[in-house]
């Protein structure tokens, strides 16, 4: 298999990400299929779907008419035989891993031998995902984040069975479709950004437990502080620009007293018990209106592209 001999692209999963991710290939003259096993699914995915097309198409991204041609170009379908000819397959199901394992063992046992398999799990092992696929050397993760359409991130993971041919097949695509690709070089929990995510979400917990600060403030030195460095430099650039001895010595006189907790999240679970699960439910850190759900993911769509523009 190479780039050029793909042609067929079935994500499977018709949740958010699923839908997001759909919408990147039909752009670039691949037959997309998005498969899923409820007709229902389909009426969430298609919101999703002309929620972040209109948002494009605001933001001066794709025309009404480029915009309409991917709608009509995403082939919709409960029909297994879709996998039968695909030259890639996206996997974006729930995470259960049961539910993956039966999904994996039926689709591999009938794919083509050389398509390439790939899950956009987020939290379970790529080497024990592998486990359930026929030629293993054929898959590995690809893990996108929300909004995947927008975020150009895509974590390529190797597993202990994956193919170097595998990973770089996968890189080439996705970087001749604007995106930008990283390689893991071995499976590891969590893979690179959620991670670095949570090593900061954990920090952060820990600075409002202890009493130092409210969510909102700490959410703003993020945004008008690291999060802006971060966007033009990322840690380790940010180091040789600020000297690595001066990082090295404030290393030694912080890290031991950071927070290195083990156990669950005391802040999230509490909200979790109350039932106050973040703007779905109208309450998290934040209280959230009605018109909070589109309008604060419009918001963030929108200060995303305009960050991507001026990077092009």
């Amino acid at each position: 298999m190479s780039i050029k001999e793909i042609r067929k692209v079935v994500i499977a999963g018709g949740g958010l990400m699923g839908a997001g991710i759909s919408q990147m290939f039909p752009q670039y003259g691949y037959d997309t299929v998005l498969y899923s096993v409820s007709e229902m699914d389909f009426v969430k995915a298609c919101h999703v779907i002309d929620k972040s097309q209109q948002v494009l198409v605001e933001n001066g991204r794709l025309t009404a008419e480029e915009s309409k041609k991917i709608k009509e170009s995403i082939c919709l379908t409960t029909d297994k035989e879709c996998f039968r000819d695909a030259d890639l397959v996206i996997e974006a199901i729930p995470e259960h891993i049961e539910m993956k394992k039966e999904f994996y063992e039926e689709i591999s046992s009938f794919v083509k031998e050389d398509a390439i398999l790939t899950s956009n799990t987020s939290a379970i092992s790529i080497d024990d995902l592998s486990a359930f696929v026929s030629h293993p050397e054929r898959f590995c993760g690809t893990h996108f984040l929300n909004p995947p359409h927008i975020i150009p991130l895509v974590e390529i993971t190797k597993g202990s069975r994956t193919s170097q041919e595998t990973c770089d097949i996968l890189y080439e695509l996705f970087a001749s479709m604007d995106k930008k690709p990283v390689r893991l070089k071995k499976d590891v929990k969590g893979f690179l950004s959620n991670r670095l995510q949570f090593a900061l979400l954990r920090e952060a917990t820990y600075l409002v437990e202890s009493g130092v600060a409210d969510p909102e403030d700490i959410d703003r030195t993020i945004r008008y502080g690291n999060g802006l460095r971060y966007t033009c430099s990322g840690p380790f650039k940010i180091v040789d620009l600020g000297g690595v001895e001066v990082f090295r010595d404030v290393a030694r006189y912080l890290y031991p007293d950071l927070s290195d907790e083990k156990k669950e999240n005391r802040l999230l679970e509490d909200l979790v018990r109350e039932g106050n699960l973040g703007i779905a439910t109208g309450k998290g850190f934040y209280t959230y209106g009605e018109s909070d759900l589109e309008n604060e993911e419009k918001k963030r769509d929108r200060m995303i592209l305009k960050v991507l523009e001026d990077e092009e």
